[in-house]
């Protein structure tokens, strides 16, 4: 009955059309390495367990070391010395802990850094010692390296010496130092022709590079796309007797769509002085808490990089640590709001952050004379700290930022805000009720407390008289 029963479940069914069967051993070479090929999106390792196959299957795999990205990874689960006398010279190396539950040893990592002519990537969090080891071993040409990230300790890493790398990297992409004083980069950017993003993020102060010396550093790098450059302390300002002259060339990064920085303001200021960036999409600034904040390069950089009145959409946010401004613009389908630019402020106190951002807006107006949204928000604050602040914060400071706005129709006014925002607006009565926010329409706000309403209604008030009211929505915010 059994033996029945299988062989009328191999009988032709009607409609169906059988195929041939065909072993994996069959196919041809190329159909095998287009299988193989699928496997390259796993983790790094998937081409070992191929090889181990057959010798069929390891002559493919070690055939097309190119199509199938074969790499040799080293990290701290890997015996580097073994790992690199089994497997093929032509593979790259690439030396990675990023992943690693464990750091990768100091002898491990020296032992794959010593192959030069195949290290093709670099990820490596390290202790001050093993950098040490690691400036004495990096000092010949990396011919084939493309990625390069280096993390350690500003308040303790050893300066990185010109010798490093052999003082160039033609073939290197990506480039992140985090901590790493490298005084000498300016001389060393130039023969990374093929660098598209640079991030050099908490300099400390052994790795100053004055912003000349940066300017002229970028320029040489035409495919640059990104760039971020953050200090670790505020010691970062110029030498004021080096400031660039009122008349002077600028150089030009073609490619170059985003700008980040965190620093003093006077770097950021005699830095984007000295360049110009058409292709620019965003540029995001955050600067050290100072008395005074007069960026006016940053304006004229801002100036030459849109045409003003591109603006379309404003944010001030508070919390605790820091106050920013951002400005948007629609993207070319006139739908969602890009960023293009963002000032940050590092800053606790609110009474503080408001007079910053005051000093900003009073300078800005040209940019934003067609800006018709602004949104306001607050997070991180204790309710009882904003309400305690609401007579520390001058009135004045708040509509020195309203006054940039002079074609606003649109604002939010966060919860958190709302008293200490509508006392400001208490000042916008009677014969001032048009000295700010004249094209004001719409007014966004939660389901206002009492003291808030108090504080609101006097404004909305006069604006009525006036016969240009302002209309309230309740809305639901954080």
């Amino acid at each position: 009955m059994r033996h029945r029963n299988a062989r009328s479940t191999n009988k032709k069914r009607p409609g169906l059309i059988s195929f041939p069967r065909v072993t994996i051993g069959s196919l041809p070479d190329n159909v095998l390495l287009d299988i193989f090929d699928f496997y390259e999106k796993y983790p790094p390792r998937w081409w070992i367990a191929l090889v181990h196959v057959c010798g069929r299957w390891r002559y493919i795999v070690f055939a097309s070391p190119i199509r199938l990205n074969l790499e040799l990874k080293c990290d701290a689960n890997t015996p580097v010395k073994k790992t690199l006398e089994v497997w093929p010279r032509t593979f790259p190396i690439v030396i990675d802990e990023s992943r690693s539950r464990l750091p990768l040893s100091g002898a491990n990592i020296i032992a794959a850094l010593k192959h030069h002519d195949r290290v093709s990537e670099i990820h490596l969090d390290m202790t001050s010692s093993v950098l040490k080891r690691l400036n004495k071993v990096m000092k010949k040409p990396y011919p084939v390296l493309t990625h390069l990230e280096l993390t350690s300790n500003p308040r303790s890493a050893p300066v990185l010496r010109e010798t490093f790398l052999g003082g160039s990297a033609p073939r290197l992409e990506y480039l992140y130092l985090e901590g790493i004083p490298f005084p000498a980069l300016p001389k060393f950017l130039p023969s990374c022709h093929d660098l598209v993003e640079v991030v050099l993020t908490k300099i400390p102060n052994t790795g100053y590079i004055s912003p000349e010396a940066v300017a002229t550093a970028l320029s040489a790098l035409t495919k640059l796309k990104e760039v971020c450059i953050g200090f670790e302390f505020p010691a970062s300002r110029p030498d004021p007797t080096n400031r660039p002259p009122s008349s002077f060339t600028r150089v030009v990064l073609p490619a170059l769509t985003r700008l980040h920085f965190h620093g003093a303001s006077e770097y950021f200021e005699d830095l984007v002085a000295r360049i110009d960036t058409p292709a620019i999409i965003t540029v995001e600034a955050s600067f050290f808490n100072q008395l005074d904040f007069d960026i006016p390069h940053f304006l004229q950089f801002i100036g030459r990089t849109w045409i003003p009145g591109s603006f379309e959409e404003a944010k001030l946010s508070f919390d605790h640590k820091r106050a920013l401004i951002i400005f948007r613009y629609r993207d070319t389908s006139g739908g969602n709001f890009l960023t293009a630019v963002c000032i940050t402020i590092a800053c606790h106190a609110l009474d503080w952050q408001v007079a910053c951002l005051a000093q900003i807006c009073s300078k800005i107006p040209p940019f934003v004379s067609n800006l018709e949204r602004l949104i306001i928000n607050a997070n991180g604050f204790d309710n009882i700290l904003l309400s305690d602040w609401k007579d520390y914060v001058d009135n004045p400071q708040w509509l020195e930022i309203f006054h940039a706005f002079s074609a606003l129709q649109h604002m939010e006014i966060p919860p958190r805000l709302g008293e200490i925002i509508g006392s400001a607006l208490q000042e916008l009565t009677e014969e001032r009720v048009m000295d700010a926010l004249p094209m004001l329409r719409h007014l966004y706000l939660p389901p206002p407390s009492e003291s808030t309403q108090q504080a609101i209604q006097p404004f909305i008030s006069s604006r009525q008289r006036s016969n240009h009211p302002v209309t309230v929505h309740l809305t639901e915010m954080d």
